[in-house]
Parts: structure tokens; sequence; C-alpha cells
């Protein structure tokens, strides 16, 4: 598993617990692992990188696995629905991680990257 990360030059400093954070970001990398891993004869990678404007941070985690049905992805942060296989999942990974990144006055979203694979984007208020 092939890890790419931009580190921005500035700490990304925000305001949370730290253990609920780290959830939603161990859920999101191990999700793109799954992803990836899935797909024959291709070494799962992540690219991860981080902006920041006056108000926020930004992390945007893309993967090279298949992407998500579009017909799916309006449903992906829904409690109990999951695209793997069954015994594979729970389906509560990205609805908790959801509720959680809400609950710090944030923002979870998905998309199909052009690049291919999926892309999550975590937006967190930035600490005064």
């Amino acid at each position: 598993f092939t890890v790419h990360w931009q580190p921005p030059a500035e700490p990304l400093e925000v305001s949370g617990s730290a253990g609920q954070l780290l959830q939603v970001l161990m859920n999101l990398v191990q999700n793109a692992y799954d992803a990836a891993a899935g797909r024959a004869g291709v070494v799962p990678q992540l690219w991860i990188g981080a902006e920041t404007d006056a108000r926020h941070i930004r992390l945007r985690l893309r993967d090279n696995g298949p992407g998500i049905p579009p017909e799916q992805l309006g449903h992906i942060f829904d409690p109990f629905f999951t695209t793997k296989a069954p015994g594979k999942g729970t389906g509560l990974g990205l609805s908790i991680s959801y509720g959680i990144v809400e609950q710090h006055g944030g923002r979870l979203d998905a998309a199909n990257a052009p690049e291919g694979g999926a892309e999550f984007t975590l937006e967190l208020p930035r600490s005064d």
C-alpha cells in the first residue's frame, strides 16, 4: 500500500476530539485500501493532499480503486449501506465518520475523481 502525502507548508490545527478525528481518518484510509486492493494486478495507492483557507482546512483522500458507482454515491453515508461483499463490512464506518465530522462543525464529501478512483474531502474549521 503506497501513500502519497503532500503536507501543507503550515501545520493544520483544528479543535476537537483527537480520538474521534483519528477514527475518521483511519476509516477513510482503510476504505481506500479495501477498494484498491480488490482489483487484480493493482498496487493499492492513496493520495492525500491538504489545503487551508482563512476558516477551514481540507484534506483530500483519493484512491486508485474502481470509484463509487454513480447510483450509490448519494447513499454511501447512510447507516448500514456498504459496497463490500457480505461479511466484509457493516456499513457503519462512513455513517459514523460523517456524524463525527458534523459534530466537529465540518463536512465530509465523496466524489469520483477525474483520474479514477474515489475522492473524499474532509473539511473542518480551523482553530482560532
